[in-house]
């Protein structure tokens, strides 16, 4: 996801449902002006707060045929430049490879119609309900739009900070796995998916694909979980880039159970504690990379099978899920104030919290397992 995948911080001080577009990111109150709700974020959590629904705005009517069409071909390209192991090759379909004043253009633009959006929306609250928050954002809103091109300047240096810690990013999945030291993947014909839910009605749309491949007696899968549409240049590969060892993944997660009723009883009966991750596994960049550098690793199983009942408490936004384990999720969040992902709270058996550990940035496993001990109430 975040991970990393990319999103544009909305404008809004009005934060976004667990359900909503704009979840999988802070909504940070316009901090200043730099980030004003603008900034690219590849790296942040995943924190939701609230229940409005996310904010729309009137796009540019788009047949999404050809937008399904477009990302097909972005897939084709990207697994092309893949199996060659050659960062070169994706850059002319990644964001980090844009063309400087083409991507400053697209992103003054896109951060002009948010705050366009949002400003209209703040304007529409009554007086008598606005809050402090509502007077400031507005204010910045408004400074903003004053001087869009002005204003966007001292966000240049931010953004390009990010084109290279996306890029970065990429090179590292190639690296790990089609560089000099990965295997020779040759020639392969891949299945391309584009997921449902492409996300139109925003001025930076976003969409994903996942691309499907067998080399050998092993299945692969290259997923593409955020590509984003810059208007009048088109989809590119935005941030997260995911390569995964599907039956590797199997083993890794059949640890992890997702019926915490029955979690409960099975910890009562083995004298356990419920080790429970309140996650979005298939969107948030920060909880894709806890997962597979900590949660998945055979150290930190080993440590942790002897002594907790596993649970994954999931929000997906790309893979389908029962009504009735969604539903659960929710009361779960609700019920132990969940604020963000990754969040991981270790409990005893009839529900009551022990320990709790929010945003965790390390990769070491070990460390981790020493934070866990240290912390023990």
């Amino acid at each position: 996801m975040v991970l990393i995948w990319i999103v544009t911080a909305r404008f809004t001080s009005s934060p976004a449902s667990i359900d909503s577009y704009s979840l999988n990111h802070y909504l940070n109150q316009m901090r200043d002006l730099v980030i004003l709700g603008l900034i690219l974020t590849f790296v942040t959590g995943c924190k939701r707060k609230g229940t409005q629904p996310p904010v729309t705005t009137n796009p540019e009517k788009t047949n999404p045929s050809a937008d399904v069409t477009a990302l097909s071909k972005l897939g084709k390209s990207v697994f092309e430049a893949f199996i060659t192991g050659e960062i070169s090759k994706l850059e002319p379909h990644s964001l980090w490879g844009v063309p400087k004043e083409t991507l400053y253009a697209s992103m003054q633009h896109v951060y002009t119609v948010d705050a366009r959006v949002t400003r209209a929306r703040i304007q529409a609250v009554p007086l008598t309900n606005r809050t402090v928050i509502h007077t400031n954002d507005l204010r910045k809103l408004k400074q903003f739009l004053a001087a869009p091109q002005k204003e966007f300047e001292g966000m240049k240096d931010s953004l390009n900070k990010q084109m290279t810690g996306l890029r970065r990013q990429h090179e590292l999945v190639f690296l790990n796995h089609s560089g000099a030291d990965g295997p020779a993947w040759g020639k392969l014909t891949p299945s391309i998916v584009v997921r449902p839910g492409i996300h139109l009605a925003t001025p930076l749309p976003e969409g994903a694909v996942d691309i499907l491949f067998t080399h050998g007696d092993q299945s692969y899968q290259l997923k593409l979980n955020n590509c984003v549409k810059l208007p009048e240049h088109g989809w590119v590969l935005g941030a997260d880039l995911e390569f995964v060892d599907l039956q590797a993944q199997a083993n890794e997660e059949k640890e992890w159970g997702e019926d915490f009723p029955a979690a409960q009883l099975r910890a009562n009966d083995e004298k356990k504690q419920l080790l429970v991750n309140f996650t979005g596994s298939d969107w948030s960049a920060p909880c894709i990379t806890f997962r597979k550098n900590i949660l998945n690793s055979d150290i930190f199983l080993d440590y942790a099978k002897s002594r907790f009942v596993l649970v994954n408490v999931d929000f997906p936004r790309n893979r389908p899920q029962a009504d009735n384990q969604r539903l659960a999720n929710q009361i779960l969040m609700r019920k132990y104030n969940v604020q963000g992902f990754p969040t991981l709270l270790i409990l005893k058996s009839n529900g009551v919290e022990i320990q709790r550990v929010i945003d965790y940035n390390g990769t070491d496993p070990t460390d981790f397992i020493h934070l866990l001990d240290k912390n023990k109430k």
